[in-house]
């Protein structure tokens, strides 16, 4: 036999081995098994994709695959298909997107068969003569059941590695635990319902077992999460699982909780926040059916599970769900393709949902669900916008919005402040020169730092002391320019000395456990300030908070990018919606310079849907996305001409006579600089395309790409696609 193995290697082929001697082998070959093979002079771990009885290549070239890993495919006939479509649309080498589908663990040569959850005492005759340790070892093993696992183990402290020679004596034996029929066991009562939320509850209830797109869409406050509950739960009690994705690791603890306060059934998270060795137990324990509900962020997409009856996408409009390199998926487009692939409905739940899904709807693909009250005896939040011209401020903050927090920290409430920038402050000016602190590998600004003292470019990770003097003209006379984070949290302290202020940013959380401490801290209830990035802004529930400040609204207003107004509009809208989610009423205040400009106007008056409705025309006056359809050509090189030469040539490619079919209707843009032209010391440029018809672009891209592969000069260039994307730069 001849096997072909999908490699991640970045080439778009697949490579043909030899089939082991059956008589060397405990297992034979199947399409999915995990192989070690020689790979030029190293070794690499693929995935069979073919089997095949001939071959017309030179059998004296052909190796051997060196060992098989796996007796049993590790991913599911349907993880597996949606991994081949995946790298089909999103015109990625099938080695490198099939790879992603499995934990990291598991994309080096470690025999699956080894890792085991179960461990059964098989005798209590131990000698161990002056084995003192591994006696005592021996009897808090023993304190456990005849039967342990993994968590039990980790509870005492335990690490599996330390059982090696109890196995190797045959004292221990491992199995894998069975998987459990799934039964609806409530820790708690629900809560009730609203009509809104009951008709959402009872449509995913009667569409169970068939595919249903469904677009959740309700105002900040308005029982998105409890809608999801009682739909889980009565998956739940059909016996089916349910996977729920979420954008960002911050919001798992907080979901997490809601849920093992609601249901005694077993909850499993997966996310970037784990080792390795937990992601992959969790990934195994989760396809063993060890599991009743998967919460996750992106890459939970492709957990097996058995059973699965719904899929949930929380927050479906975050940019977070869009993989920005290597395999350039969107998290929520698979998951629908999955759901429709396992004949199950989907629901996707948005304060602010994306143009491509309220578009979706217009075409009949999605159902959507409103909800237009806020839960419980919460009250709609007003806005107020602060005209920052010819206003007095410190730090960024007026002294209107100064009065404005005095008022509610009296009233013992809790006020959140939202600006999207870290740092103390996004630039350093030379007063005398007017030179600023240039990031060496980028053409970007340094961010300026105090805690600690540092210049630190946030788009190449390069950091670098704080200047004493001006590399230009060598003067003393340098000054912050703009406000930060870390700038606003001191301008708090000092305009607000007796109250605490946490700042919840990046650089705050990167500590395990530290948002968990402050989150805890402003459930408190106690007065206190708030002040981050839009991570404050994503689904977080602040009983106690009154007052919501965007204090510059004006950063995305102006952006080159066509998505900026969008993104503006569902950051300002998020931000709001953290205010007055208890009985008190909320205000969101907006600062800005902008004051009558129409985005912030129909935001402010009519809500974001009426934005969406005026936003989706001008896409479609434009053929923007979602309208049109557009992909991005990436190309980096270390010289900046190499980089345009490469897409230069592709340009010219498409305007082949032979590719006229495909080109009629076709837009191009460019080759143009990105957005930031240097990063990282690579230049970087990009091909931009817009097309009406999907399945035409679809064809010419696959085109486009075999040529690539068949250009030289493409080796030596970093490129790449970006199908669907959702930042241009």
């Amino acid at each position: 036999m001849y096997l072909q193995i999908a490699i991640a290697t970045g080439l778009r082929q697949e490579f043909t081995y030899l089939a082991p001697d059956p008589s060397k082998s405990s297992h034979q070959p199947k399409i999915g098994l995990r192989v070690r093979v020689s790979f030029g002079r190293s070794e690499r771990v693929g995935l069979i994709v073919g089997i095949k009885q001939t071959t017309d290549l030179d059998l004296s070239k052909l190796k051997p695959i060196i060992e098989l890993l796996d007796d049993t495919p590790l991913l599911s006939p349907e993880l597996w298909q949606l991994g081949i479509w995946a790298a089909d649309y999103y015109q990625h080498p099938l080695g490198d997107a099939l790879m992603h589908l499995l934990p990291a663990k598991l994309r080096q040569p470690i025999p699956n068969q080894l890792i085991q959850f179960n461990w059964k005492i098989s005798t209590v005759e131990a000698e161990f003569g002056r084995a003192k340790k591994q006696q005592a070892l021996w009897q808090q093993i023993n304190t456990l059941a005849p039967e342990f696992n993994l968590s039990q183990l980790q509870n005492m402290g335990i690490k599996p590695s330390q059982l090696k020679p109890f196995l190797d004596k045959l004292w221990l034996t491992t199995s894998y635990p069975k998987s459990q029929e799934v039964t609806l066991k409530l820790a708690q009562k629900a809560l009730d319902l609203n009509l809104e939320q009951v008709q959402i509850v009872e449509h995913l209830a009667r569409v169970k077992g068939t595919f249903s797109c469904n677009l959740l869409n309700g105002v900040t406050g308005s029982g998105k999460t409890e809608v999801y509950l009682h739909a889980i739960a009565h998956q739940l009690q059909a016996g089916k699982r349910t996977l729920l994705l979420v954008p960002e690791i911050g919001l798992t603890p907080q979901l997490l909780q809601r849920l093992q306060a609601r249901f005694d059934n077993r909850v499993l998270a997966l996310h970037s926040g784990l080792t390795e060795h937990q992601r992959l137990n969790a990934w195994q324990q989760a396809g063993l059916g060890q599991a009743d509900i998967i919460v996750g962020t992106r890459s939970a997409l492709f957990t097996p599970i058995p059973q699965l009856g719904l899929i949930i996408i929380d927050e479906e409009h975050d940019q977070a769900y869009k993989q920005q390199e290597g395999f350039r998926y969107h998290g929520r487009d698979l998951a629908i393709k999955r759901a429709a692939d396992a004949n199950i409905p989907i629901l996707l739940g948005s304060a602010t949902p994306s143009l491509e899904s309220l578009a979706n709807v217009t075409r009949g693909r999605f159902t959507q669900w409103l909800l237009t009250q806020r839960a419980g005896s919460a009250n709609s939040q007003s806005y107020q916008v602060i005209d920052l011209r010819n206003q007095p401020q410190q730090a960024g903050i007026s002294e209107q919005l100064q009065g404005m927090i005095q008022i509610q920290l009296d009233l013992d409430h809790q006020v959140l402040l939202m600006l999207n920038r870290r740092g103390f402050a996004p630039s350093l000016q030379c007063q005398t020169c007017g030179a600023t602190a240039q990031c060496p590998a980028c053409d970007a600004n340094m961010t300026l730092h105090r805690r600690p003292p540092r210049l630190h470019c946030h788009h190449c990770e390069h950091q670098q002391p704080v200047h004493l003097h001006c590399p230009q003209c060598q003067s003393h006379q340098l000054k912050p320019l703009g406000q930060g984070t870390e700038r606003t949290e001191e301008q708090l302290n000092t305009l607000f000395p007796n109250t605490p202020v946490h700042r919840i940013d990046r650089d705050t959380t990167r500590k395990k456990g530290s948002l968990d401490n402050m989150l805890e801290q402003v459930h408190s209830g106690a007065p206190c300030l708030l002040v981050g990035t839009q991570m404050l802004a994503k689904g977080h529930h602040f009983p106690n908070v009154t007052l919501a400040a965007i204090l510059d609204a004006d950063a995305s207003l102006f952006s080159s990018d066509f998505r900026g107004p969008e993104k503006l509009a569902q950051l300002l809208v998020q931000t709001a919606g953290r205010a007055g989610r208890d009985q008190i009423p909320g205000t969101a205040v907006i600062q800005t310079y902008q004051a009558d400009h129409p985005t912030i106007e129909i935001l402010v008056t009519q809500g974001y849907n009426a934005f969406a409705t005026q936003e989706l025309t001008r896409r479609q006056q434009s053929g923007l996305p979602p309208v049109g359809h557009m992909a991005l050509f990436h190309a980096q090189a270390k010289n900046a001409t190499q980089a345009f030469a490469l897409l230069n040539w592709l340009s010219q490619q498409i305007q082949n006579p032979a590719l006229t079919p495909l080109t009629k209707a076709l837009l191009m843009f460019g080759p143009m600089p990105a957005f930031m032209a240097r990063k990282a010391n690579y230049y970087r440029a990009q091909l931009q395309l817009q097309h009406p018809n999907r399945k035409q672009l679809q064809q010419l891209l696959l085109q486009l790409c075999n040529l690539l592969d068949q250009h030289p000069a493409a080796r030596k260039i970093r490129w790449s696609l970006d199908i669907d994307p959702q930042e241009l730069g």
